[in-house]
């Protein structure tokens, strides 16, 4: 199949100031922004103004955002050796530490390479019974006609999930630190974002936000290492993550320093539900507002569970769910930009452009994914976009809401099994639909989120026929 392509003779870019660059625009609208960005071709230059250039001593420093699958497959995979994660601010690096998140090279693989097993094949199969039973338990409490904060709840369900898949046990008094934790980490990560000189003030100088941040998170830390500690110190072992990870050994055959395995729990921890807890309020947002797809997805969930509560070998025949999950995903993906890369050397894209090297490269799958030449009409929610058929018609990177290449997220299949049964099961015990008078936008933070809460009633299922009566 032909791609079609915008010519790029010369890379331009919207019009961003020369002192500050793009970032004012970018912080004011960062989604707009990006798809702005597209008119001015597939692979756009982005000056990050002469203050950035002086404060890093860098000259004709830019930023390059490629807007066609090609390129993005070659940066992510094709050519990928030839690019590294851009250094992250500060707080970022001293939450998630040396983990999966932010390792490069050798150590990236050889942490990949032993991460991967819990989070695939019969591993998280033996989770689909606990997802399931959380999620009938979360729906269960819910009372017919009362409203609730349906991000709250996804968040609280899926932190659970996490929790007991972690440590093997329930999660107690401490669901109140991690979402503390979180929100104090979020408030100073966006701002070391969106601001030099705030990635350039170190952390021990006393600002609220610094403050803030410090207590949450040596209240966190203190928590994971002591359960490290007393995983370490019992007799027997488990079979969650943390006696996995406590029994695990590096390509060099000792075990993992209680560092290494804190920082892939923290980080586990916090992007293993946060993500999923956001992608699922997007799908019951978009849901409320298609009757169509609500009707078809709950006849389904009729003729697949007939009234019993789904488990894993459902999943095959929970076709139409898995559309609805992943047509959610297009038009949310909760990682709406990837982390920017960094050229080594100056590389030829299939676009015909050329990044210099040190360019620093962006890729979106918001952008790509409401691209109209690979999504008609893109803005519209439609789950048919994932038929086996039109999978057919779309390149490939013109969906990729988990990355690819060696940094493809590798808790992309636990996402699935725990979006997709949540999904059912809720969908098949609830109705929610949107209370009256509320705008919902995202928030572009570094996962997409609602901005504010999305209030939902809850109100009881009616059988499919029923509801083709009632209309």
């Amino acid at each position: 199949m032909a791609i079609p392509r915008t010519p790029a003779p010369t890379l331009t870019g919207p019009p961003v100031s020369k002192w500050f660059g793009f970032f004012p625009e970018f912080r004011k609208d960062a989604l707009g922004f990006l798809i702005e960005c597209r008119r001015y071709g597939d692979v756009v230059k982005l000056p990050v103004g002469r203050v950035a250039e002086i404060l890093l001593r860098q000259s004709d420093l830019a930023v390059y955002v490629l807007n066609h699958p090609d390129d993005v497959k070659h940066v992510l995979v094709t050519n990928q050796h030839n690019y590294v994660k851009a250094p992250v601010p500060p707080v970022e690096a001293k939450v998630f530490g040396h983990g999966l998140l932010h390792l490069e090279g050798a150590a990236h693989h050889a942490h990949r390479r032993l991460l991967l097993p819990f989070f695939h094949g019969d591993h998280i199969h033996a989770y689909a019974d606990t997802i399931t039973a959380k999620a009938a338990d979360t729906v269960a409490r819910w009372e017919s006609g009362g409203t609730l904060d349906i991000g709250r709840e996804m968040s609280r369900l899926t932190l659970s999930i996490i929790w007991s898949v972690l440590f093997g046990r329930e999660m107690g008094s401490e669901a109140e630190l991690i979402t503390e934790s979180l929100h104090a980490g979020h408030r100073l990560i966006n701002k070391q974002y969106n601001s030099i000189f705030a990635q350039l003030t170190p952390l021990w100088f006393p600002t609220k936000l610094h403050r803030e941040f410090a207590r949450f998170h040596e209240r966190l830390d203190g928590l994971v290492r002591r359960l490290i500690r007393e995983r370490r110190a019992e007799a027997t072992g488990r079979n969650d993550v943390l006696s996995l990870l406590c029994a695990a050994t590096d390509e060099h055959g000792r075990s993992l320093s209680e560092e290494a395995i804190r920082d892939e729990l923290v980080t586990l921890i916090l992007a293993g539900h946060e993500t999923t807890a956001n992608a699922l309020t997007w799908t019951w947002f978009l849901l409320s507002q298609f009757r169509t797809v609500r009707d078809r997805l709950r006849s389904e969930l009729e003729e697949v569970l007939e009234g019993r509560l789904p488990t894993v070998r459902d999943l095959p025949r929970v076709v139409y769910a898995k559309m609805v999950w992943e047509e959610s995903l297009r038009l949310y993906p909760p990682a709406w930009a990837l982390h920017t890369r960094v050229a080594g050397e100056e590389d030829p894209l299939p676009s015909g452009a050329r990044l210099p090297r040190g360019a620093y490269v962006l890729v979106s799958p918001w952008t790509m994914q409401r691209d109209p030449r690979w999504f008609p009409d893109p803005n519209r929610f439609d789950p048919e976009r994932f038929s086996p058929e039109s999978y057919k018609t779309r390149p490939p990177f013109s969906y990729f809401p988990f990355g690819g290449g060696g940094r493809r997220c590798v808790g992309e299949s636990f996402a699935e099994l725990e979006g997709v049964l949540i999904l059912t099961t809720l969908a098949s015990r609830s109705q929610l639909r949107l209370v009256e008078g509320q705008t919902i936008l995202p928030d572009p933070l570094m996962t997409l989120r609602p901005k504010g809460p999305v209030l939902m009633t809850v109100q009881p299922v009616a059988s499919h026929a029923a509801s083709a009566t009632e209309r």
